[in-house]
Protein backbone atom coordinates (compact mmCIF):
# COMPACT_ATOMS: atom_id res chain seq x y z
CA UNK A 1 0.00 0.00 0.00
CA UNK A 2 2.53 2.33 0.81
CA UNK A 3 4.52 1.66 -2.57
CA UNK A 4 1.16 2.72 -4.33
CA UNK A 5 0.52 5.69 -2.58
CA UNK A 6 4.35 6.25 -3.16
CA UNK A 7 3.94 5.56 -7.28
CA UNK A 8 0.79 7.95 -6.77
CA UNK A 9 2.08 11.17 -5.59
CA UNK A 10 5.39 10.64 -7.43
CA UNK A 11 3.41 10.77 -10.79
CA UNK A 12 2.98 14.34 -12.25
CA UNK A 13 -0.10 16.51 -11.89
CA UNK A 14 -2.07 15.42 -14.86
CA UNK A 15 -1.17 11.92 -13.72
CA UNK A 16 -2.44 12.52 -10.81
CA UNK A 17 -5.48 14.03 -12.16
CA UNK A 18 -5.71 11.14 -14.17
CA UNK A 19 -6.27 8.26 -11.90
CA UNK A 20 -8.62 10.58 -9.15
CA UNK A 21 -11.26 10.23 -11.97
CA UNK A 22 -10.36 6.82 -12.31
CA UNK A 23 -11.06 6.00 -8.61
CA UNK A 24 -14.59 7.59 -8.90
CA UNK A 25 -15.59 5.80 -11.31
CA UNK A 26 -14.66 2.81 -10.01
CA UNK A 27 -16.48 3.44 -7.17
CA UNK A 28 -19.08 4.41 -9.67
CA UNK A 29 -19.05 1.35 -11.23
CA UNK A 30 -19.05 -0.84 -7.93
CA UNK A 31 -22.23 1.01 -6.90
CA UNK A 32 -24.04 0.54 -10.18
CA UNK A 33 -23.34 -3.28 -10.19
CA UNK A 34 -25.06 -3.59 -6.52
CA UNK A 35 -28.62 -5.38 -7.22
CA UNK A 36 -30.16 -2.12 -5.13
CA UNK A 37 -29.01 0.01 -7.78
CA UNK A 38 -31.00 -1.94 -9.82
CA UNK A 39 -34.84 -2.08 -10.49
CA UNK A 40 -35.09 -5.63 -11.16
CA UNK A 41 -32.77 -6.49 -8.17
CA UNK A 42 -29.86 -8.08 -10.02
CA UNK A 43 -26.33 -7.53 -10.44
CA UNK A 44 -25.30 -5.25 -13.60
CA UNK A 45 -23.04 -6.72 -16.08
CA UNK A 46 -19.16 -5.08 -15.30
CA UNK A 47 -18.79 -3.19 -18.62
CA UNK A 48 -22.21 -1.98 -18.53
CA UNK A 49 -21.40 -0.52 -15.01
CA UNK A 50 -18.35 0.66 -16.16
CA UNK A 51 -19.91 2.39 -19.32
CA UNK A 52 -22.63 4.17 -17.32
CA UNK A 53 -20.63 5.17 -14.83
CA UNK A 54 -17.91 6.84 -16.77
CA UNK A 55 -20.78 8.23 -19.10
CA UNK A 56 -21.78 10.13 -15.66
CA UNK A 57 -18.45 10.76 -14.10
CA UNK A 58 -17.51 12.48 -17.61
CA UNK A 59 -21.07 14.14 -17.65
CA UNK A 60 -21.45 12.49 -21.57
CA UNK A 61 -25.02 10.99 -21.74
CA UNK A 62 -24.48 8.10 -23.61
CA UNK A 63 -26.18 5.03 -22.14
CA UNK A 64 -26.28 1.27 -22.77
CA UNK A 65 -29.36 0.81 -19.91
CA UNK A 66 -32.55 2.87 -19.32
CA UNK A 67 -31.62 5.16 -16.52
CA UNK A 68 -35.41 5.85 -15.68
CA UNK A 69 -36.65 1.97 -15.61
CA UNK A 70 -33.18 0.28 -15.31
CA UNK A 71 -32.10 2.05 -12.17
CA UNK A 72 -33.48 2.45 -8.78
CA UNK A 73 -33.99 5.71 -7.03
CA UNK A 74 -30.34 4.45 -5.02
CA UNK A 75 -29.03 3.75 -8.90
CA UNK A 76 -30.21 6.99 -9.95
CA UNK A 77 -28.84 8.60 -6.44
CA UNK A 78 -25.37 7.41 -7.37
CA UNK A 79 -25.54 8.43 -11.35
CA UNK A 80 -26.41 12.18 -10.51
CA UNK A 81 -23.89 12.14 -7.67
CA UNK A 82 -20.97 10.95 -10.06
CA UNK A 83 -22.34 13.84 -12.74
CA UNK A 84 -21.97 16.43 -9.90
CA UNK A 85 -19.00 15.42 -9.16
CA UNK A 86 -17.67 15.19 -12.62
CA UNK A 87 -19.38 18.89 -13.69
CA UNK A 88 -17.75 20.57 -11.25
CA UNK A 89 -14.46 18.33 -10.52
CA UNK A 90 -12.85 16.13 -8.42
CA UNK A 91 -10.61 18.56 -7.33
CA UNK A 92 -12.82 21.37 -6.37
CA UNK A 93 -15.16 19.03 -4.26
CA UNK A 94 -12.02 17.92 -2.00
CA UNK A 95 -11.10 21.66 -1.80
CA UNK A 96 -14.52 22.41 -0.01
CA UNK A 97 -14.13 19.59 2.28
CA UNK A 98 -10.62 20.39 3.35
CA UNK A 99 -11.39 23.93 3.80
CA UNK A 100 -14.81 22.44 5.56
CA UNK A 101 -12.24 20.48 7.95
CA UNK A 102 -9.94 23.49 8.53
CA UNK A 103 -7.64 22.04 6.84
CA UNK A 104 -4.73 24.60 4.99
CA UNK A 105 -4.36 23.49 1.18
CA UNK A 106 -0.75 23.28 0.47
CA UNK A 107 1.28 24.62 -3.00
CA UNK A 108 0.74 21.26 -4.24
CA UNK A 109 -2.69 20.56 -3.83
CA UNK A 110 -3.29 24.55 -5.06
CA UNK A 111 -1.10 23.43 -8.09
CA UNK A 112 -3.36 20.04 -8.34
CA UNK A 113 -6.51 22.80 -8.87
CA UNK A 114 -4.92 24.94 -11.15
CA UNK A 115 -4.16 22.37 -13.31
CA UNK A 116 -7.83 20.56 -13.30
CA UNK A 117 -9.25 23.90 -13.69
CA UNK A 118 -6.45 24.70 -16.35
CA UNK A 119 -5.14 28.13 -14.99
CA UNK A 120 -2.60 30.02 -15.90
CA UNK A 121 -1.28 30.17 -12.08
CA UNK A 122 -2.17 28.73 -8.97
CA UNK A 123 -3.09 32.22 -7.28
CA UNK A 124 -6.14 32.62 -7.04
CA UNK A 125 -7.59 28.97 -7.44
CA UNK A 126 -8.68 28.33 -3.88
CA UNK A 127 -11.18 31.35 -4.29
CA UNK A 128 -12.15 30.27 -7.78
CA UNK A 129 -13.18 26.41 -6.56
CA UNK A 130 -15.21 28.15 -3.65
CA UNK A 131 -16.62 30.13 -6.97
CA UNK A 132 -17.44 27.20 -8.69
CA UNK A 133 -19.19 24.98 -6.17
CA UNK A 134 -21.34 28.22 -4.93
CA UNK A 135 -22.03 29.19 -8.63
CA UNK A 136 -23.15 25.55 -9.28
CA UNK A 137 -25.15 25.33 -6.43
CA UNK A 138 -26.91 28.49 -7.28
CA UNK A 139 -28.12 28.07 -10.69
CA UNK A 140 -29.14 24.27 -10.12
CA UNK A 141 -31.58 25.93 -7.14
CA UNK A 142 -32.99 28.18 -9.39
CA UNK A 143 -33.74 26.20 -12.44
CA UNK A 144 -34.87 23.41 -10.75
CA UNK A 145 -37.18 24.81 -8.73
CA UNK A 146 -38.75 26.04 -12.01
CA UNK A 147 -38.29 22.95 -13.13
CA UNK A 148 -40.10 21.38 -10.33
CA UNK A 149 -42.67 23.63 -11.06
CA UNK A 150 -43.60 22.19 -14.68
CA UNK A 151 -43.16 18.94 -14.01
CA UNK A 152 -45.34 18.96 -10.55
CA UNK A 153 -48.23 20.21 -13.32
CA UNK A 154 -47.68 17.14 -15.43
CA UNK A 155 -46.60 14.46 -12.70
CA UNK A 156 -49.53 15.73 -10.00
CA UNK A 157 -46.68 14.63 -7.21
CA UNK A 158 -45.02 17.39 -5.27
CA UNK A 159 -41.84 14.90 -4.11
CA UNK A 160 -41.36 13.24 -7.40
CA UNK A 161 -41.79 17.00 -9.27
CA UNK A 162 -39.01 18.21 -6.94
CA UNK A 163 -36.66 15.25 -7.44
CA UNK A 164 -37.15 15.31 -11.19
CA UNK A 165 -36.76 19.00 -11.38
CA UNK A 166 -33.60 19.10 -9.16
CA UNK A 167 -32.25 15.90 -11.03
CA UNK A 168 -32.72 17.17 -14.63
CA UNK A 169 -31.07 20.61 -13.17
CA UNK A 170 -28.20 19.03 -12.43
CA UNK A 171 -27.57 16.96 -15.50
CA UNK A 172 -28.12 19.80 -17.88
CA UNK A 173 -25.92 22.57 -15.89
CA UNK A 174 -22.98 19.32 -15.48
CA UNK A 175 -24.01 18.97 -20.12
CA UNK A 176 -24.36 15.42 -18.89
CA UNK A 177 -27.56 14.57 -20.92
CA UNK A 178 -28.99 11.83 -18.82
CA UNK A 179 -32.92 11.80 -18.19
CA UNK A 180 -35.59 10.42 -15.89
CA UNK A 181 -38.32 9.93 -19.23
CA UNK A 182 -37.51 6.53 -19.54
CA UNK A 183 -37.08 4.16 -23.16
CA UNK A 184 -34.25 6.72 -24.66
CA UNK A 185 -36.87 9.08 -26.00
CA UNK A 186 -34.55 12.24 -23.81
CA UNK A 187 -37.26 15.54 -24.18
CA UNK A 188 -38.76 14.43 -27.34
CA UNK A 189 -42.42 14.48 -25.61
CA UNK A 190 -41.17 18.18 -24.50
CA UNK A 191 -40.30 19.64 -27.99
CA UNK A 192 -42.70 22.62 -28.31
CA UNK A 193 -42.68 23.06 -24.51
CA UNK A 194 -41.15 26.83 -24.50
CA UNK A 195 -40.85 27.27 -21.17
CA UNK A 196 -39.03 23.20 -20.38
CA UNK A 197 -36.57 23.91 -23.69
CA UNK A 198 -35.85 27.89 -22.32
CA UNK A 199 -34.89 26.33 -18.82
CA UNK A 200 -33.10 23.17 -20.36
CA UNK A 201 -31.39 25.71 -23.11
CA UNK A 202 -30.15 28.41 -20.14
CA UNK A 203 -28.80 25.72 -18.12
CA UNK A 204 -26.63 23.86 -20.92
CA UNK A 205 -25.15 27.51 -21.98
CA UNK A 206 -24.19 28.60 -18.66
CA UNK A 207 -22.55 25.29 -18.00
CA UNK A 208 -21.03 25.40 -21.27
CA UNK A 209 -19.77 29.23 -21.01
CA UNK A 210 -17.48 28.09 -17.97
CA UNK A 211 -17.05 29.33 -14.70
CA UNK A 212 -14.36 31.63 -15.32
CA UNK A 213 -16.47 33.27 -17.68
CA UNK A 214 -18.99 33.46 -15.48
CA UNK A 215 -17.16 34.97 -12.64
CA UNK A 216 -16.08 37.50 -14.87
CA UNK A 217 -19.33 38.63 -16.60
CA UNK A 218 -20.52 38.79 -12.76
CA UNK A 219 -17.27 41.34 -11.48
CA UNK A 220 -17.00 43.29 -14.40
CA UNK A 221 -20.39 43.58 -16.60
CA UNK A 222 -19.03 45.80 -18.93
CA UNK A 223 -17.95 44.34 -22.23
CA UNK A 224 -14.88 46.82 -21.86
CA UNK A 225 -13.54 45.26 -18.88
CA UNK A 226 -13.77 41.91 -19.83
CA UNK A 227 -10.86 39.84 -20.34
CA UNK A 228 -10.07 38.71 -23.88
CA UNK A 229 -10.98 34.96 -23.10
CA UNK A 230 -14.68 35.81 -22.09
CA UNK A 231 -14.88 37.76 -25.21
CA UNK A 232 -13.95 34.74 -27.40
CA UNK A 233 -15.87 32.79 -25.42
CA UNK A 234 -19.46 35.00 -25.78
CA UNK A 235 -18.53 35.86 -29.58
CA UNK A 236 -17.96 32.31 -30.54
CA UNK A 237 -20.88 30.93 -28.46
CA UNK A 238 -23.44 33.34 -29.95
CA UNK A 239 -22.15 32.48 -33.56
CA UNK A 240 -22.36 28.91 -33.38
CA UNK A 241 -25.49 28.73 -31.49
CA UNK A 242 -27.33 30.92 -34.05
CA UNK A 243 -25.36 29.32 -36.93
CA UNK A 244 -25.89 26.21 -35.82
CA UNK A 245 -29.86 26.79 -35.37
CA UNK A 246 -30.38 27.88 -38.81
CA UNK A 247 -28.05 25.26 -40.77
CA UNK A 248 -30.26 22.97 -38.58
CA UNK A 249 -33.53 24.62 -39.83
CA UNK A 250 -32.08 24.63 -43.56
CA UNK A 251 -31.21 21.03 -43.33
CA UNK A 252 -34.19 19.26 -41.59
CA UNK A 253 -37.11 22.00 -42.55
CA UNK A 254 -38.50 19.76 -45.18
CA UNK A 255 -37.76 16.21 -43.67
CA UNK A 256 -41.25 14.69 -42.40
CA UNK A 257 -39.42 12.68 -39.28
CA UNK A 258 -38.56 15.54 -37.71
CA UNK A 259 -39.27 19.34 -38.64
CA UNK A 260 -41.50 18.82 -41.27
CA UNK A 261 -44.83 18.43 -40.00
CA UNK A 262 -44.00 21.01 -37.29
CA UNK A 263 -45.55 24.75 -37.00
CA UNK A 264 -42.87 27.87 -38.28
CA UNK A 265 -42.42 29.06 -34.48
CA UNK A 266 -41.71 24.87 -33.37
CA UNK A 267 -39.29 24.44 -35.88
CA UNK A 268 -37.11 26.96 -34.92
CA UNK A 269 -37.52 26.40 -31.10
CA UNK A 270 -36.38 22.53 -31.86
CA UNK A 271 -33.61 23.95 -34.17
CA UNK A 272 -32.30 26.36 -31.61
CA UNK A 273 -32.45 23.62 -28.65
CA UNK A 274 -30.48 21.12 -30.90
CA UNK A 275 -28.00 23.72 -31.62
CA UNK A 276 -27.24 24.27 -27.80
CA UNK A 277 -27.05 20.63 -26.76
CA UNK A 278 -25.08 19.71 -29.63
CA UNK A 279 -22.10 22.08 -27.56
CA UNK A 280 -21.93 18.93 -25.39
CA UNK A 281 -25.16 18.76 -23.36
CA UNK A 282 -26.43 15.56 -24.68
CA UNK A 283 -30.40 16.12 -24.56
CA UNK A 284 -32.66 15.72 -27.78
CA UNK A 285 -36.42 17.14 -28.59
CA UNK A 286 -36.03 15.02 -31.89
CA UNK A 287 -34.99 11.66 -33.07
CA UNK A 288 -31.05 11.68 -33.38
CA UNK A 289 -31.20 8.68 -35.70
CA UNK A 290 -33.83 10.43 -38.25
CA UNK A 291 -31.73 13.53 -39.02
CA UNK A 292 -30.45 13.64 -42.54
CA UNK A 293 -26.36 12.98 -43.39
CA UNK A 294 -25.88 16.70 -43.70
CA UNK A 295 -27.53 17.21 -40.36
CA UNK A 296 -25.21 14.73 -38.17
CA UNK A 297 -22.53 15.63 -39.78
CA UNK A 298 -23.46 19.33 -38.61
CA UNK A 299 -23.99 18.39 -35.36
CA UNK A 300 -20.47 16.32 -34.86
CA UNK A 301 -18.71 19.32 -35.62
CA UNK A 302 -20.94 21.47 -33.34
CA UNK A 303 -19.79 18.50 -30.50
CA UNK A 304 -16.10 18.53 -31.93
CA UNK A 305 -15.77 22.46 -30.92
CA UNK A 306 -17.59 21.71 -27.66
CA UNK A 307 -18.29 24.31 -24.96
CA UNK A 308 -15.46 26.65 -23.18
CA UNK A 309 -12.42 26.05 -20.79
CA UNK A 310 -13.27 25.40 -17.36
CA UNK A 311 -16.67 24.53 -18.21
CA UNK A 312 -18.79 21.53 -17.34
CA UNK A 313 -18.53 20.19 -21.49
CA UNK A 314 -16.34 18.89 -23.34
CA UNK A 315 -15.06 19.32 -27.00
CA UNK A 316 -11.70 20.84 -28.00
CA UNK A 317 -13.46 24.03 -26.53
CA UNK A 318 -14.24 27.23 -28.42
CA UNK A 319 -11.09 29.16 -27.63
CA UNK A 320 -9.24 26.30 -29.12
CA UNK A 321 -11.27 26.80 -32.08
CA UNK A 322 -11.01 30.61 -32.24
CA UNK A 323 -7.10 30.70 -31.92
CA UNK A 324 -6.69 27.71 -34.52
CA UNK A 325 -9.14 29.58 -36.82
CA UNK A 326 -7.20 33.17 -36.44
CA UNK A 327 -4.12 31.77 -36.60
CA UNK A 328 -4.93 30.00 -40.03
CA UNK A 329 -6.28 33.54 -41.24
CA UNK A 330 -3.38 35.12 -39.83
CA UNK A 331 -0.74 33.40 -42.04
CA UNK A 332 -2.87 33.26 -44.95
CA UNK A 333 -2.76 36.77 -44.62
CA UNK A 334 0.59 37.26 -44.59
CA UNK A 335 0.38 38.28 -40.78
CA UNK A 336 3.46 37.55 -37.95
CA UNK A 337 1.02 37.80 -35.06
CA UNK A 338 -2.50 36.22 -34.26
CA UNK A 339 -4.61 39.41 -33.34
CA UNK A 340 -8.12 39.14 -31.50
CA UNK A 341 -9.74 42.25 -30.08
CA UNK A 342 -6.70 43.95 -30.31
CA UNK A 343 -4.79 41.84 -28.06
CA UNK A 344 -2.06 39.32 -29.56
CA UNK A 345 -1.76 35.56 -28.82
CA UNK A 346 0.95 34.24 -27.20
CA UNK A 347 2.58 31.92 -29.49
CA UNK A 348 2.88 28.88 -26.40
CA UNK A 349 -1.29 29.21 -26.74
CA UNK A 350 -1.14 28.64 -30.65
CA UNK A 351 1.22 26.07 -30.48
CA UNK A 352 -0.79 24.33 -27.73
CA UNK A 353 -4.14 24.54 -29.56
CA UNK A 354 -2.58 23.03 -32.39
CA UNK A 355 -1.28 20.33 -30.38
CA UNK A 356 -4.94 19.47 -28.80
CA UNK A 357 -6.25 19.58 -32.40
CA UNK A 358 -3.54 16.87 -33.81
CA UNK A 359 -4.09 15.07 -30.52
CA UNK A 360 -8.09 14.66 -30.94
CA UNK A 361 -7.74 13.66 -34.74
CA UNK A 362 -5.46 11.37 -33.83
CA UNK A 363 -6.90 9.57 -31.34
CA UNK A 364 -10.43 9.87 -33.26
CA UNK A 365 -8.61 8.11 -36.23
CA UNK A 366 -7.33 5.59 -33.63
CA UNK A 367 -10.87 4.67 -32.17
CA UNK A 368 -12.63 4.65 -35.27
CA UNK A 369 -10.67 2.42 -36.58
CA UNK A 370 -10.69 0.01 -33.51
CA UNK A 371 -14.99 0.13 -33.83
CA UNK A 372 -14.50 -0.58 -37.23
CA UNK A 373 -12.40 -3.67 -36.58
CA UNK A 374 -14.93 -4.83 -33.73
CA UNK A 375 -18.00 -3.83 -34.83
CA UNK A 376 -20.45 -6.55 -35.77
CA UNK A 377 -23.69 -5.34 -36.84
CA UNK A 378 -22.93 -4.04 -39.63
CA UNK A 379 -23.34 -0.28 -38.89
CA UNK A 380 -22.74 2.39 -41.21
CA UNK A 381 -19.25 4.52 -41.38
CA UNK A 382 -21.31 7.68 -40.40
CA UNK A 383 -23.19 6.12 -37.73
CA UNK A 384 -20.34 5.10 -35.98
CA UNK A 385 -18.26 8.33 -36.47
CA UNK A 386 -21.12 9.93 -35.07
CA UNK A 387 -21.25 8.29 -31.87
CA UNK A 388 -17.40 8.35 -31.10
CA UNK A 389 -17.28 11.81 -31.76
CA UNK A 390 -20.46 11.75 -29.56
CA UNK A 391 -17.73 10.08 -26.48
CA UNK A 392 -15.19 12.01 -27.17
CA UNK A 393 -16.55 15.27 -26.73
CA UNK A 394 -18.85 14.29 -23.73
CA UNK A 395 -21.91 15.35 -25.44
CA UNK A 396 -23.68 11.84 -25.45
CA UNK A 397 -26.18 12.52 -28.50
CA UNK A 398 -26.49 9.04 -29.67
CA UNK A 399 -28.34 7.26 -32.83
CA UNK A 400 -28.71 4.02 -30.92
CA UNK A 401 -26.23 1.62 -32.01
CA UNK A 402 -23.99 1.91 -28.80
CA UNK A 403 -27.01 -0.24 -26.84
CA UNK A 404 -26.64 -3.32 -29.05
CA UNK A 405 -22.89 -2.84 -29.80
CA UNK A 406 -20.48 -6.00 -28.08
CA UNK A 407 -18.12 -5.40 -25.10
CA UNK A 408 -15.00 -4.77 -27.14
CA UNK A 409 -16.57 -1.78 -28.51
CA UNK A 410 -18.36 -0.39 -25.42
CA UNK A 411 -14.87 -0.35 -24.24
CA UNK A 412 -13.10 1.52 -26.83
CA UNK A 413 -16.17 4.35 -26.01
CA UNK A 414 -15.85 4.22 -22.39
CA UNK A 415 -12.16 5.28 -23.27
CA UNK A 416 -13.04 8.03 -25.28
CA UNK A 417 -15.50 9.45 -22.74
CA UNK A 418 -12.79 9.22 -20.21
CA UNK A 419 -10.40 10.56 -22.40
CA UNK A 420 -12.55 13.54 -23.66
CA UNK A 421 -13.73 14.49 -19.68
CA UNK A 422 -10.39 14.22 -18.92
CA UNK A 423 -8.72 16.41 -22.02
CA UNK A 424 -6.71 14.87 -24.84
CA UNK A 425 -3.87 17.18 -23.91
CA UNK A 426 -3.94 16.48 -20.20
CA UNK A 427 -4.22 12.84 -20.63
CA UNK A 428 -1.27 13.00 -23.35
CA UNK A 429 0.98 14.72 -20.96
CA UNK A 430 -0.02 12.12 -18.27
CA UNK A 431 2.56 9.93 -19.54
CA UNK A 432 6.33 12.10 -20.59
CA UNK A 433 7.63 13.66 -17.30
CA UNK A 434 8.46 17.63 -17.79
CA UNK A 435 12.14 18.51 -18.77
CA UNK A 436 13.80 22.13 -19.33
CA UNK A 437 15.79 21.95 -22.63
CA UNK A 438 19.35 22.81 -21.91
CA UNK A 439 20.67 22.39 -25.27
CA UNK A 440 19.33 24.38 -28.00
CA UNK A 441 20.36 23.14 -31.49
CA UNK A 442 20.69 24.80 -35.02
CA UNK A 443 17.63 25.63 -36.81
CA UNK A 444 16.97 24.34 -40.41
CA UNK A 445 13.86 25.23 -42.44
CA UNK A 446 12.40 22.14 -44.21
CA UNK A 447 9.57 21.81 -47.24
CA UNK A 448 5.88 21.78 -45.88
CA UNK A 449 2.86 21.81 -47.62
Amino acid sequence: MQRLVHLFFSMNRSGIILCSFAAVIAVGTLLLMLPIANENGRWLSFVDALFTATSAACVTGLSVIDTAKDLSIFGQVVLIILIQIGGVGLMTITTLFSIGLGKRINIGQRLLIQESLNQGAPEGVIRMALDIIKYTLIIEFIFGTALAFYFYEILGVLDKALYWGYWHAISAFSNAGFDLMGGYASLTAFSNNLPVNLIFMALIILGGLGFTVIGDIRHKRSWRYLTLHTKIVLVVNTILLFGGALLFWILEADNPFTLGDLSFGDQWLVSFFQSVTARTAGFNTVDIALLNGATLTLIMALMFIGASSTSTGGGIKTTTFAVLLMSTLALLRGKKDVVIFNRRIDASTISKSNSIFVLAQLWLVFAFFLLLAFDTNGNSYELILFELVSAFSTTGLGVGITVEWNDWCKMILITTMYVGRIGILTFSMSFFNKKVDRIRYPAENILIG
